[in-house]
C-alpha cells in the first residue's frame, strides 16, 4: 500500500550512513574514493533529502571490490574481467549498539578490454571505471532493497 511504502521510505531516510572505505589497506587514496562513491549512491537511495538530523539507525558497510580475469586472448593477455564486490552490512539502533540487521551482499559487473595497443588504453580504462561504478551502484541498490525489506517485514513499530 501507499502508506506502507512511505513509512518504509521515511524509516530509510532516518538512517545515518557511516563513512565508508574498502577493507584493503593498499592504495589508500583510491580506496577512500571508492568508499565515497558507494556512500554517495547509498545517500541517493536512502537519504534523498539529506542526512537525518536525528537519526533513528546507523548503517555501517564494510566492502571489498576486486577485478578478476575471466577470459584470455591467444597471446595470454586478459580480454574480459569481472568487477566483483562484497559488502557486509550492519544496521544498528540509535544508540549505535544493538544490531538490528546484518547481511552480506555480492555484486558483479563485467567489462572487456580492447586491443592491448596504446590507442585502446584510454577506452580500457574507461570501461574498467564504468564497471566499478556500475558494481557500486548495484551494491547500493541491493542494500536499499535489503533494508526496505527489513523495515517492511521484520522491524517492530520503531526503527
Amino acid at each position: 500500500s501507499q502508506s506502507a511504502s512511505s513509512d518504509v521510505e521515511n524509516r530509510l531516510a532516518q538512517i545515518e550512513i557511516s563513512q565508508l572505505s574498502e577493507e584493503a589497506r593498499s592504495k589508500r587514496k583510491m580506496l577512500d574514493r571508492t568508499g565515497q562513491i558507494l556512500r554517495n549512491h547509498l545517500l541517493d537511495k536512502l537519504n534523498p533529502s539529506g542526512q537525518p538530523t536525528l537519526p533513528q539507525a546507523f548503517l555501517d558497510v564494510k566492502f571489498t571490490i576486486a577485478k578478476q580475469s575471466t577470459s584470455l586472448r591467444r597471446d595470454g593477455t586478459t580480454q574480459r574481467f569481472n568487477m566483483a564486490a562484497t559488502a557486509q552490512v550492519t544496521l544498528r539502533d540509535q544508540e549505535n549498539k544493538k544490531i538490528l540487521y546484518q547481511d552480506t551482499v555480492k555484486r558483479t559487473a563485467s567489462f572487456s578490454l580492447g586491443d592491448t595497443t596504446a590507442e585502446f588504453a584510454y577506452a580500457s580504462t574507461v570501461s574498467e571505471k564504468d564497471a566499478k561504478h556500475r558494481t557500486l551502484l548495484l551494491l547500493a541498490e541491493d542494500i536499499q532493497l535489503m533494508l526496505a525489506t527489513y523495515y517492511k517485514k521484520w522491524s517492530p513499530t520503531g526503527p
